[in-house]
């Protein structure tokens, strides 16, 4: 297998013989890291103790070379496994370390910061300045990767192959060559087909190539091909690389109106930071030095005294040749000239063709608005109640494959774009490209690029920025190749033979210059939101954010990459305010008497775009709302649903959008104020059955989806009974006390020390999901108990929710697998099927993107100490507790007779035929391990419905059929033979009676 090396093979040419000895790798990166955009440091590693890994029943290795730790064993699950037993001691890195150069460097960063420079339009507009000064910034990865997939490195005979996703594979090969002193000749490139078409954009690096590099290291240290699983993990090493440009424009207008003294000053020669792996191990290659002085810029606007203030790697005067620098550059300059054009009242096509002297330039600029219908039809700024529409322009002249300026590629872009200001997601919903060179533009291909890289996609899976309240876009399936479902990766060589060579880029695509593509979007969302973005990509949780911030104060602003806002009040009394704030805040929330928020008219349902609403459908699955607003053989949504307390009977609310007895008069601010302090529109207090103290965690664009999809649905007229609350309960001012002591409104924070996965999971699982007033016990006064008790499991209606953490009872431990498997399918292998109150939660969750239940399964896997996959030890202890349970304990013959009428057929392989069978065995089921008896009882008088579960049928109940004691009889067999080291449940037949009532009412167990 040969290959020159500029070329990048795809998957099926390279995986045709089959891997040998493949290892599984996972990587520890330092506590902290970072790119400060002029060098890098992290912790160093002070020591290391491997010697756990010798006793673990599987074969684990350490990769350590400088500050890189690696962690290789056969398995993926095992390969974290091991990774956890490492001990560590890292040294924090002293910033006195860096080089006096770099710490000059750092100094002089760290002054340049809004308030000592005039970046603001607002200063602008407020000064009448003629001096304009901007600082734009480009990211060091767009974004953690394309998809989740395996990466894997093979490295022997002095050749190194590697099989991964990337869009920059010369800036990969580089990092390679640097890491194994190969020859660039030596280093083979295999990634998915259609990769080509994704390289052409030339628009950054993603973490792909951390991979990559992660995966090279210990597969060259071991002699064996290493995999290495890319997932939104690697969002941390986004974050931690920071910025890989800086890029700074400055100019002033003179008397006659005209821009001179134009700078431009960039922090690199290179657009690309080298990868992680190569930091760490301490083999990245030095930074070009560069040069302050000035020199002629380049520029296709005839500006006066046009500078260029650092060292770019281009002749004087001439374009840059790079792609990603051109990019960079031509951003940085769209976007500014964009920004002093509406400063100055001025239209941004006028503007550009005021100082564009080559002729080919405007009458293509111009050829393009007239299509684009620039002059006559700009979008409103508003397009519905929730979104925003924009339209920006940008263009960029570049020299041809010989250099040739006049002869060179002229290109010109107008875009539109739509915004919605719920979800934060931007819509890139028309590209307008004219370009001179001859070839027709892809412009449904470019429209699809930009969209996937600057913008990111809905789905944490493809976003650049993984935010914990990010949604799916319900487009996304099981993967069979994610690590949690499958164990080993698809990428046998045999199973992907293929003939084909490597495809050619199209011409359409390959010839297109990208350059204005960023600024081109940069300018548009400014039209549309007033919020300037100088750095890509825009994300939606950016975007989000920034539109919360909007008329945020930029001497407090949380994003320096928005346009400054002037100062309106000084640091101390914004503190002071603050301060006083959250005092008259607490002493508001304590005040039982709340005034009622005023009716409004029912919103129409389409005031809210198709988006919002779909968003607003997953919210409402995550939070399982038509579960407990639902009675049985009622309307979705409707109320009505009993809940029976210590403290007497409650009955949820009608939820639809009816005036008269649902929540059609609410306006959003009633809506948010019960959601977050449990407060209804006619101020009266509600009580905490309905969860609000979870879900005060939500999100604002979460709760302002979810308003926005209930009053959306049909509006169904259903009053609901009156509670039936004993004294002093039934009087509802004295929830406000309660709230004082019980309840925090703050929505969620994620957890900077953990990851995204892990954050996504808290926020599902502790808001939306509202798991611990299910799974937490209650204090006296029906508040949850926090700390060692949180998630050790409850009684709610009859029903005991088993402990979701280190207290688990369950025979077989729990693993991060298996908990998804039962989340996401219903069923679980080493612990059988949800039902009960789990059969409605379960349902709800399959209507969420796939990344979201992995999320939970992974958040309540770390409060059980769980590990990621079934070991051979859970799989041994399954086996050891069937075979168990194959003999009858004896002296039950009574309990026998019961279980082999009733039960045997299902439960037992007796070899027969059945039209039913439970798959798993009751040996595995944790609540016959209970000290509880109660969700025994419940299943057998009211049966078993996991109709959410395809291919396992539904068990009947024998409330009808058995007596009391014939049912404790039963439970007290099962639990002698499939739990026969737990001791024997007391004085059953009372709590029989004692939970019957409810199956004489008719009240299906599901509920």
């Amino acid at each position: 297998m040969t290959e020159s090396h500029s070329t990048v093979q795809p998957y099926q040419t390279a995986l045709s013989t089959g891997f040998e000895n493949v290892r599984y790798g996972v990587v520890v990166r330092p506590p902290h890291y970072r790119w400060s955009g002029e060098h890098f440091t992290c912790d160093r590693l002070a020591h290391i103790d491997t010697s756990a890994l010798k006793a673990l029943p599987y074969e684990a290795k350490a990769v350590v070379e400088g500050n890189f730790v690696g962690v290789v064993a056969n398995s993926i699950e095992n390969a974290r496994d091991a990774a956890k037993r490492l001990i560590l001691s890292w040294q924090p890195h002293d910033p006195l370390s860096a080089t006096p150069a770099q710490q000059t460097r750092t100094n002089e960063e760290s002054r340049k910061t809004p308030a000592n420079k005039k970046t603001g339009v607002a200063d602008v507009e407020g000064s009448h300045t003629d001096r304009y000064e901007r600082d734009y910034g480009w990211p060091s990865r767009m974004r953690w990767g394309e998809a989740e997939g395996w990466v894997v490195a093979e490295y022997r005979n002095d050749r190194l192959e590697v099989w991964t996703q990337t869009t920059t594979p010369e800036a990969l090969r580089q990092d390679l060559s640097a890491l194994t002193t190969l020859e660039m000749e030596q280093i083979a490139l295999y990634t998915s087909e259609g990769a080509e078409r994704r390289m052409a954009s030339g628009l950054g690096r993603h973490c792909g190539d951390d991979a990559a590099v992660d995966a090279a290291l210990m597969a060259r240290a071991l002699g064996h091909p290493v995999a290495v699983w890319l997932d939104a993990q690697y969002s941390v090493d986004v974050k931690a690389l920071g910025q890989a440009q800086r890029l700074s424009l400055s100019a002033a207008f003179d008397e006659e109106n005209h821009i001179e003294r134009y700078r431009y000053r960039q922090a690199h020669a290179s657009g690309e930071v080298t990868a992680v792996g190569l930091f760490l191990s301490g083999r990245a290659p030095v930074q070009s030095v560069l040069e302050d002085t000035e020199k002629p810029l380049y520029s296709p606007y005839t500006f006066q005294n046009a500078y260029l203030s650092a060292h770019t790697g281009a002749p004087s005067g001439q374009p840059l040749s790079d792609t990603l620098l051109g990019i960079q550059q031509t951003f940085a300059r769209e976007s500014f000239l964009d920004e002093v054009a509406h400063a100055r009242g001025q239209n941004p096509l006028a503007l550009r063709l005021r100082y564009l002297g080559d002729a080919r330039g405007r009458e293509l600029i111009e050829s393009v608005a007239k299509r684009a219908d620039w002059q006559t039809n700009t979008p409103s700024r508003a397009a519905s109640s929730d979104l925003l529409q924009g339209r920006g322009l940008a263009y960029a002249q570049l020299p041809d494959r010989q250099q040739r300026l006049d002869s060179g590629v002229r290109s010109a872009w107008i875009a539109d774009v739509e915004v919605n200001r719920v979800t934060g997601t931007v819509q890139l919903t028309r590209l307008v490209v004219g370009q001179d060179s001859g070839i027709e533009v892809d412009t449904t291909h470019l429209q699809h690029t930009l969209q996937a890289r600057v913008l990111g996609e809905a789905s944490p899976l493809l976003g650049s920025e993984p935010a914990f309240d990010e949604w799916g876009d319900g487009r996304l399936k099981d993967k069979q190749n994610t690590p949690l479902a499958r164990r080993q990766p698809l990428f046998e060589r045999q199973a992907m033979t293929s003939n084909e060579t490597s495809s050619t880029l199209p011409a359409t695509l390959e010839d297109t210059e990208f350059s204005p593509g960023v600024a081109v979007i940069a300018n548009a969302l400014f039209d549309a939101t007033g919020i300037r973005f100088r750095q890509p990509p825009f994300t939606a949780s950016r975007v989000r954010q920034a539109l919360q911030e909007q008329g945020m104060d930029a001497s407090t602003g949380r994003d320096s990459l928005l346009l400054s806002r002037k100062d309106r009040s000084p640091r101390r009394k914004w503190l002071a305010a603050a301060a006083f704030m959250t005092v008259a805040g607490s002493a508001a929330m304590a005040w039982p008497w709340k005034g009622a928020v005023a009716p409004v008219s029912r919103p129409v349902a389409t005031l809210y775009s198709a988006e919002t609403i779909e968003r607003g459908r997953l919210v409402a699955a995550a939070g399982d709302c038509a579960a407990c607003h639902t009675v049985e053989g009622g309307a979705v949504n409707t109320g009505g649903h009993a809940f029976d307390t210590p403290f007497g009977t409650l009955y949820s609310t009608n939820i639809t959008p009816d005036e008269a007895t649902g929540i059609g008069r609410w306006s959003y601010a009633a809506f948010e104020r019960a959601m977050r302090h449990g407060i209804s529109r006619d101020g009266r207090h509600l009580y905490p059955a309905f969860p609000y103290t979870a879900f005060a965690k939500t999100s604002d664009a979460d709760l302002q989806a979810l308003y926005a999809y209930l009053m959306a649905q049909p509006a169904v007229s259903a009053p609901v009974p009156k509670n039936d609350l004993s004294f002093p309960f039934n009087v509802r001012a004295l929830m406000a006390p309660w709230n004082a002591l019980y309840h925090d409104p703050k929505p969620f924070q994620p957890d900077p020390a953990q990851s995204e996965l892990y954050n996504r999971g808290a926020y599902l699982a502790e808001g939306l999901g509202h798991c611990s007033a299910c799974h937490s016990p209650r204090n006296a006064m029906g508040a949850e108990k926090g700390g060692k008790y949180y998630f050790a499991g409850a009684v709610v209606d009859g029903w005991e929710a088993p402990a979701l953490n280190t207290l688990s009872r369950s025979p077989v431990g729990w693993s991060e697998s298996s908990l998804y498997d039962y989340l996401r399918h219903g069923e679980s292998a080493l612990h059988g099927v949800a039902s009960g109150p789990m059969a409605p939660v379960v349902a709800g969750l399959s209507e969420l993107p796939e990344y979201d239940v992995r999320a939970i399964a992974h958040y309540v896997a770390q409060q059980m100490e769980a590990p990621s996959g079934d070991s051979e030890t859970q799989q041994a202890e399954a086996q050891r507790r069937l075979a168990a349970a194959a003999v009858s304990p004896s002296g039950m013959e009574e309990g026998e007779r019961l279980f082999e009428g009733a039960c045997a057929a299902c439960h037992l392989d007796n070899g027969l035929p059945s039209f039913t069978r439970a798959r798993t065995s009751l040996a595995l089921n944790t609540n016959l391990h209970s000290d509880r008896p109660d969700n025994v009882i419940q299943s057998i008088l009211g049966g078993v419905h996991a109709d959410t579960v395809p291919g396992v049928g539904n068990m009947p109940g024998f409330a009808d059929s058995f007596s009391d004691t014939q049912v404790a009889t039963l439970a007290t067999y099962l639990r002698a033979r499939f739990a026969p080291e737990a001791p024997p449940w007391q004085q059953l037949e009372q709590r029989v009676a004692a939970i019957r009532q409810p199956h004489h009412n008719n009240t299906p167990s599901s509920l």
